[in-house]
Formats: C-alpha cells, sequence, structure tokens
C-alpha cells in the first residue's frame, strides 16, 4: 500500500532492500518475508507497465553482516531481488485489473499468489547462462577461494572479528 501511494503521488524515491525482524536488522532480502517483498516488486513493475510519470525509483541492496560472509549475503540477496522481480513481471495483469475492477480481493490475492508460487528458478538460470554468470553463484565463489586470499591480503585489524575482515 505504502509503495502504492508512493509511487501514485511520485514521492518515490528508491528502496534499500534488506529484511528484518527486530527493527533494522538489514538481514538478507527476502529471508524472513519474501511474499512481502514480492508483492512490492509487483507495484513497481506495475507502475513500470503502466508508464507512470516520473516513475524511475533507485534500487540498493542495503545490508549489515555481523554474523555470515557478507558477499555471499549479498549474493543470496541478489538473487531473492530477482526472483522478486520476475515473479511480479509473469503476474496476469489483465485478470488482476479486471479483478480489481470488480472489487474482487480474493482473486486479486489469488492472481498475485500464482505468479509468486510459480518457480522461476529456470528462468532465473537462463538468464545468468546467458550472461556468462554462474548457475549457483555462491558455490563458484566459495571454490574460488575469495575469502581466504582476501583475509590474507587483508589481515585481522584486530577488531570484533564480524565480517568478512
Amino acid at each position: 500500500m505504502i509503495v502504492s501511494r508512493l509511487i501514485q503521488f511520485k514521492k518515490l524515491g528508491g528502496f534499500h532492500f534488506n529484511d528484518s525482524k527486530y527493527g533494522d536488522d538489514d538481514l538478507d532480502s527476502g529471508s524472513l518475508h519474501p511474499y512481502q517483498q514480492f508483492l512490492i516488486f509487483n507495484e513497481l513493475v506495475d507502475a513500470e507497465y503502466r508508464g507512470q510519470e516520473g516513475f524511475g525509483p533507485n534500487y540498493m541492496l542495503d545490508q549489515s553482516h555481523n554474523v555470515t560472509d557478507p558477499i555471499e549475503s549479498l549474493m543470496n540477496s541478489a538473487a531473492s531481488v530477482q526472483r522478486s522481480y520476475v515473479s511480479a513481471l509473469i503476474v496476469d495483469r489483465t485478470k488482476l485489473t479486471e479483478f480489481q475492477t470488480a472489487n474482487d480481493a480474493l482473486m486479486c490475492s489469488n492472481t498475485l499468489k500464482k505468479a509468486f508460487t510459480t518457480d522461476v528458478s529456470p528462468i532465473l538460470e537462463m538468464a545468468r547462462l546467458r550472461k556468462g554468470g554462474a548457475i549457483d553463484p555462491i558455490a563458484v565463489y566459495r571454490k574460488s577461494g575469495y575469502r581466504a586470499q582476501a583475509g590474507v591480503e587483508r589481515p585481522n585489524s584486530g577488531g570484533n572479528g564480524s565480517g568478512i575482515v
């Protein structure tokens, strides 16, 4: 609702995608509330689809990692954001508009849930392959040994030990 209103009044500047449980936790995007993230993308895709005047938000990942490898968490978040975006792209907008016009909340919800529950993994994997990317980026990252090499090049400075360095 908030995203829709911000779009309507041309006040949407951007998004810092992350997730939270106890305030602004900066958890991996979509880790706790994937449907909510999908609904945000549904509004963003809808605004783009309708050619909403003044629509051009910036998208960012906003996370702070103190338990996980920050690069791996960013990869997880990027994959989650991509999944939500692709799922929003497959919403049957014609049916959704018909149900919205008829004020049929149940069928609107079912139309959205159909897109949300559709497995878009093959679409994402094909897109990664076409761009020369990895189907499983985290596995490739781990196999590369980057974290260990970065630790050698940037040794711990004596801090609390959280994060990659």
